[in-house]
C-alpha cells in the first residue's frame, strides 16, 4: 500500500487520492524477481543483488467538470528497482539440523511510475502523469530450506540442474521513498509490505 494518502490522512475519503480512486485500505499486488551473487561465506554469507518488480492498481476515472465517475479506467503502475546488499545467517543451518535461515537486506530503490487514463498516460496542463522516486529500504526475512523433505531428490536436483538448495521465504520490507529529490510529481511511494516466495540457490 503506497503512502500516497499520508499527507491527507485526517481528511475524508473524497480528499484522499489513492483511497478515492482505488478504495480505502485496498493494497496493490506486487510481483518481484531478484538475483544475488554471494561474495563470501564465513559466519553467514554476504551477497550483492538486484531486483525488479511490477505493481498496478485500477479504478474508475473521474470527470472533473462535474465530479462524476465515467465509463473508463484510471490506473497507477509502478516498477520498483533495487540494488541490494544481503546478509544471510546460514551458519545455524550448516552447523545444526535446523533448516531456517534468517536474513537482512539493505537496498537503494528507484521506482518509475505512471498514471493512465483510458489506457494512455494522463497529462494535466503542464504536468505529465509519470515520474521516478528514489529511496531506501530495509528487509527482514526468514527462509525455510526444503531439502530435508526429500534429501535424495534434493541431491538429484543439485547434480542434474545445479540447484544447491531450495527455499520458501517470507520477508517484511520497510521502504522510504522521500529521502531524495523526485523526477516528476512527488508522489509518496513509501510503504511497509510483505513478500512471500520461492528461492533457488545455485
Amino acid at each position: 500500500m503506497p503512502l500516497i494518502d499520508q499527507p491527507f490522512q485526517n481528511k475524508p475519503v473524497a480528499e484522499r487520492p489513492y483511497a478515492f480512486f482505488f478504495g480505502e485500505n485496498n493494497p496493490m499486488l506486487l510481483g518481484e524477481i531478484e538475483f544475488e551473487y554471494q561474495l563470501f561465506q564465513a559466519f553467514g554469507s554476504l551477497a550483492i543483488g538486484a531486483s525488479v518488480g511490477y505493481a498496478e492498481k485500477y479504478g474508475q476515472a473521474l470527470d472533473v467538470t462535474n465530479d462524476s465517475r465515467v465509463g473508463q479506467s484510471t490506473g497507477l503502475s509502478m516498477v520498483p528497482i533495487k540494488a541490494l546488499l544481503v546478509y544471510r545467517f546460514d551458519w545455524l543451518k550448516q552447523k545444526t539440523k535446523i533448516p531456517l535461515v534468517p536474513y537482512v537486506k539493505g537496498a537503494f530503490v528507484a521506482i518509475p511510475w505512471w498514471i493512465t487514463n483510458g489506457g494512455e498516460v494522463e497529462n494535466v496542463r503542464e504536468f505529465a502523469g509519470r515520474g521516478t522516486r528514489f529511496g531506501l529500504a530495509g528487509v527482514f526475512g526468514l527462509a525455510l530450506e526444503l531439502d530435508f523433505i526429500d534429501p535424495r531428490l534434493a541431491r538429484d536436483f543439485d547434480s542434474s540442474m545445479g540447484v544447491n538448495h531450495t527455499y520458501l521465504f517470507a520477508e517484511a520490507t520497510l521502504q522510504g521513498m522521500d529521502f531524495f529529490p523526485s523526477v516528476g510529481a512527488p508522489l509518496n511511494l513509501s510503504s511497509q509490505h510483505f513478500m512471500f516466495g520461492l528461492g533457488l540457490e545455485f
